[in-house]
């Protein structure tokens, strides 16, 4: 037999066969770890990029919160003794170009609103602000056998000495233990952790309470940047209709002073729960750089006093990157 037709057997032309099959597969291999390597490079770089776009809004946001700080600070070294929404930080910086990206903030008065706290100043129910609470709770809609009851229960909650579980009544008849915080609210939101609070009672109460310290002392409202519903609450014998006149009358002129105060709301100002100035305030900052965009929020504390010396420049109490 010639060699031509030993080649032409089938056992030979089966083995050329596996062996084009083995190159195809080994190209197609190589094909796959190649387009790997390509697919994990491209997203080193991707994920590279956008740790730096974050970094870079954060920094962004940040600044945002130090000119926040900064605007405070100018305004208190002006010596004034009222603050009001007419001033330069109650101005809302809309989105500014930045390169690749851009930055606004906000500063929003929280010695405008009720300070939940204050129910317990230093762990020790508070039954004046107890009784005002109950009155904003009727401001927003809760009947008033029931204000009175979840404003008890709200002061017993922040009590620091305050712990039998048969205080809550709504908890009653559940065999749940109730577990009181005994301590300070850091957020509102946190008034959806109290028995007879709902989802629905919180989001109304919402644009009017805060939390801030109470210690040494129970933080003050601002009379020239509370709501009437605030106003309201705070103010004795104060119907939410003459709250609403006088705040009406406030925003064509902020009160100047105590006894302009006093003149126009027919009231002795209670200069242990009121003030004209603010002292707690929450900066905003919110950045977009690259094809990242995130938010920071701090709370402020301007003109604390330490070593009997007031501090125009303001303290960071909390912040958080939402």
């Amino acid at each position: 037999m010639s060699a031509r037709s030993r080649d032409s057997s089938p056992s030979t032309e089966r083995q050329r066969g596996v062996a084009v099959i083995m190159a195809m597969l080994t190209v197609a291999l190589v094909a796959a770890l190649a387009a790997s390597v390509v697919a994990a490079f491209g997203f080193a770089v991707e994920s590279l990029s956008g740790r730096h776009d974050l970094a870079q809004a954060r920094w962004l946001a940040r600044g945002a919160i130090d000119w926040a700080r900064n605007v405070l600070a100018d305004d208190s070294r002006r010596g004034k003794d009222v603050d009001h929404l007419g001033e330069t930080w109650a101005v809302k910086v809309p989105p500014t170009p930045v390169d690749e990206g851009e930055v606004s903030g906000e500063i929003e008065d929280l010695s405008g609103r009720f300070n939940l706290n204050n129910l317990a100043p230093n762990g020790v129910v508070d039954k004046d602000a107890v009784k005002q609470f109950a009155r904003l709770l009727e401001v927003v809609g809760v009947g008033s056998a029931q204000a009175t009851s979840m404003a008890i229960i709200l002061g017993g909650w922040i009590d620091a000495a305050q712990e039998d579980p048969s205080f809550y009544p709504q908890a009653s008849d559940s065999s749940t233990t109730v577990k009181p915080l005994n301590a300070p609210f850091v957020s509102a939101d946190e008034l959806s952790n109290v028995p007879g609070f709902d989802a629905a009672t919180i989001e109304r109460l919402r644009p009017f309470v805060t939390a801030l310290p109470a210690s040494p002392a129970r933080s003050l409202v601002n009379v020239n940047t509370a709501s009437a519903e605030v106003l309201a609450a705070t103010l004795e014998n104060y119907t939410l209709d003459r709250a609403r006149n006088l705040v009406s009358s406030r925003n064509t002129a902020w009160f100047k002073d105590k006894g302009d105060f006093e003149q126009r709301s027919g009231l002795t100002m209670d200069e242990s729960r009121l003030s004209l100035k603010s002292f707690y305030f929450l900066a905003s900052g919110r950045a977009h750089f690259g094809t990242a965009t995130t938010r920071m929020q701090v709370l402020l504390a301007r003109g604390v006093v330490a070593n009997s010396v007031r501090r125009n420049w303001p303290e960071i109490i909390w912040q958080k990157i939402l």
